[in-house]
């Protein structure tokens, strides 16, 4: 097949919806297919050229009209509108992967929202990340997990777990950072500490957050780590939790905690039980007494982290980068029969 697939931010940006397109692209290359990524991402000539796939960057007309000529298939991966115009002149078979809401900031429809969702309707097929996200924008889409990095967040034989809590994500007032260390405060456990991997425009008042509530020296700031620096510290930690007071749509960042033998703690909001699933807690989202309560479990119950660890493997297993690069092929050759 010949696959057209957009994806309207791509490499060198980072973020969820870039990292599954490029496991995406690679997959459909490697089982054969030919693949032409579109993006409003800017890059350079040479970089693209290390891509076992064409990078098409801010297309002209002419060429986005060219790219859906040339497809049998195109997969937006998240719903972008304005791309849509070439269909209505060269019908080519559409799929939409729906990885987040169709709402405003504030979790409303205005116009913009409701044009979207009338769009959705132009496809053969749509494919939600999550059951709260097929729920929220369409019930008629199947729900595919999003994979994470199979090959790189893994188990590591030989490095130290300490009696560690990680915390992985942007400092900011969204991914609940703050509700973490109030409840770690609370709870005041021995020996144990709490890393905050990752940086933002939060990271001053953290700071200050954790002086006022005396636990400087037991909380490290970590930084922003990538790559197997980031594996070699997820591997150090005993337990990972995932505050977000923001409705998530799915969560990969858990997948990748579970993946390197964390014990996973998360709000209920969004998609993240379905990341979570069995293999972890949950907490309800933005109430600080939960989350203290469920973390207070973990720390004192070394039989039940055991217990939770031992059901990642089984669960990781749907989420795998060829099971679900898999299924979205299975989904493409369906609707291009």
């Amino acid at each position: 097949m010949n696959i057209l697939l957009t994806s309207h931010r791509f490499h060198p940006d980072i973020g969820g919806i870039e990292t599954i397109s490029d496991i995406l692209a690679h997959h459909f290359t490697a089982a054969g297919h030919a693949v032409r990524l579109i993006t409003k991402s800017c890059g350079d000539t040479i970089t693209d050229q290390q891509f076992p796939f064409a990078v098409l960057r801010r297309p002209s007309a002419l060429q986005l009209l060219a790219s859906v000529r040339w497809a049998d298939v195109v997969l937006q991966n998240n719903l972008e509108v304005r791309q849509l115009w070439p269909l209505l002149l060269c019908k080519r078979p559409l799929v939409i992967g729906l990885q987040t809401w169709i709402r405003t900031t504030s979790g409303e429809r205005g116009s913009l929202q409701r044009l979207k969702r009338l769009a959705l309707s132009s496809a053969d097929q749509l494919i939600a990340c999550s059951n709260a996200v097929r729920l929220d924008c369409s019930p008629r889409a199947s729900v595919v997990g999003n994979p994470y990095k199979t090959s790189l967040f893994r188990n590591l034989q030989g490095v130290p777990r300490r009696s560690a809590i990680a915390f992985l994500g942007r400092l900011v007032s969204d991914k609940g950072a703050d509700l973490l260390l109030q409840a770690f405060a609370d709870l005041q456990p021995t020996d144990w500490r709490l890393s905050l991997i990752g940086d933002g425009p939060e990271r001053a008042a953290l700071e200050r957050l954790c002086a006022k509530l005396g636990v400087s020296d037991s909380v490290d700031f970590r930084g922003a780590l990538q790559g197997e620096a980031l594996v070699q510290a997820l591997n150090q930690h005993e337990i990972m939790v995932v505050p977000s007071r923001w409705r998530e749509p799915f969560g990969v960042v858990a997948l990748e905690g579970l993946a390197c033998g964390c014990v996973v703690l998360a709000s209920d909001g969004g998609g993240l039980p379905d990341a979570v699933g069995s293999a972890g807690l949950l907490f309800r989202r933005g109430e600080q007494a939960d989350l203290q309560a469920q973390l207070g479990r973990l720390l004192s119950d070394s039989s039940l982290r055991e217990q939770l660890r031992a059901r990642a493997t089984g669960h990781l297993r749907a989420f795998q980068q060829e099971v679900v690069c898999n299924r979205y092929l299975s989904i493409l050759e369906q609707v291009s029969s």
